[in-house]
């Protein structure tokens, strides 16, 4: 393997409902423990999403910790389920959330051993796979692989890198390979296809503070939050009680206790990855009186496989029709849920075109 964001002061906003449920916990297998990954696999299996644009990130890390939900709700698509009944499902927010982008889910479900290790590295190591992600992303901008586009904002706060659509009703998702955009100068994006926004999207990040905010009743997010700077974005934030994501499901604490209370005590944000390590210093010390050597075994520490890290964009291998038909097909329940999500605006028609 290769070396591997609310407004201050007296701004107006829209604000839309957004309604997600509390989400159900995932039961982890009797006696299982978590797998611990390290910053290298990380960086694998965060690769193919790392260039995604932060509202759809959002969703993905928190379902792929409810992988066998994942497949629930893709076989629901794809035997002919209902859109308009995804919230009767009782899947998590997240789950249901892509259940409105039915490839994404397929693409999921398609690469199960990667999604199930994907949730798994989110569920216990949130701030490292965030700062894989934003790790990733800085090796692409530095080689200029990142720039902003038509299709989505690039901007950076405080070293942190956020994607965020330029269209508020459009997502589009980038296409891409993680093998090579974040080693080799002059590789860029394509992006094929959009998928609508709706009131479905219930979380964004907080990347400051390594942190993944749900909205949802009482909780409503600004209609031009994707639109505004990182910075008012934070500050927001900072101003404002709103429950977080925590892993395992649901909302709370997520190992930081004032946040439940609505950040009311200052937090450190989790520290982030410097690309750039210094040599360790040599510290000598008086020798010891010789003793007999006695012979230690220490447990090696397992790491984990990563299992077939996708190297496809979500659409890859499918005709422009055939991506617009299956994305379309969630679009139908649009009209029943009532607003847009982050950016304040429905779907376009037709669920997908070229620009």
């Amino acid at each position: 393997m290769r070396k591997s964001a609310l407004l201050a002061g007296g701004l107006a906003l829209l604000f839309i409902p957004v309604a997600c449920a509390r989400a159900q916990s995932p039961v982890p297998p009797p006696g299982a423990a978590a797998p611990v990954f390290s910053a290298d696999q990380l960086n694998q299996l965060v690769g193919p999403i790392a260039l995604y644009p932060d509202p759809l990130t959002a969703e993905i890390l928190p379902a792929a910790t409810f992988p066998s939900q994942i497949t629930l709700a893709d076989r629901y698509l794809t035997t002919g389920g209902d859109p308009n009944q995804i919230p009767d499902q009782g899947w998590d927010p997240s789950v249901q959330a892509l259940a409105h982008y039915p490839n994404v889910l397929k693409w999921m479900d398609d690469n199960l051993g990667w999604t199930t290790q994907l949730g798994q590295a989110f569920m216990s190591q949130q701030a490292d796979v965030m700062n894989a992600i934003q790790q990733l992303r800085s090796q692409a901008q530095q080689l200029g692989n990142l720039p902003s586009t038509p299709q989505q904002t690039v901007s950076t706060d405080q070293g942190d890198i956020e994607i965020m659509p330029t269209d508020p009703d459009q997502l589009y998702v980038p296409s891409y390979d993680p093998g090579v955009i974040f080693y080799q100068p002059g590789i860029y994006c394509t992006f094929p296809f959009w998928l609508p926004v709706g009131g479905w999207l219930c979380h964004d990040w907080d990347w400051r503070h390594r942190g993944l905010i749900t909205w949802g009743a009482g909780y409503t997010r600004p209609g031009n939050w994707w639109r505004e700077s990182p910075g008012a974005r934070h500050s927001y934030i900072n101003g404002h009680s709103m429950p977080v994501w925590r892993g395992g499901g649901g909302v709370g604490g997520g190992g930081h206790p004032a946040w439940a209370r609505g950040y009311e005590t200052p937090r450190e944000a989790a520290p982030r990855v410097n690309v750039a390590r210094s040599a360790p210093e040599i510290r000598r010390t008086a020798p010891l009186e010789r003793q007999a050597p006695v012979e230690r075994r220490e447990a090696p520490v397992a790491r984990p496989e990563i299992r077939s890290a996708p190297s496809a964009s979500i659409f890859g291998g499918q005709s422009g029709r055939e991506a617009v038909e299956s994305s379309s097909r969630g679009q139908a329940s649009r009209a029943t849920m009532g607003g847009g999500g982050g950016g304040g605006g429905g779907a376009a028609a037709g669920g997908g075109k070229h620009r």
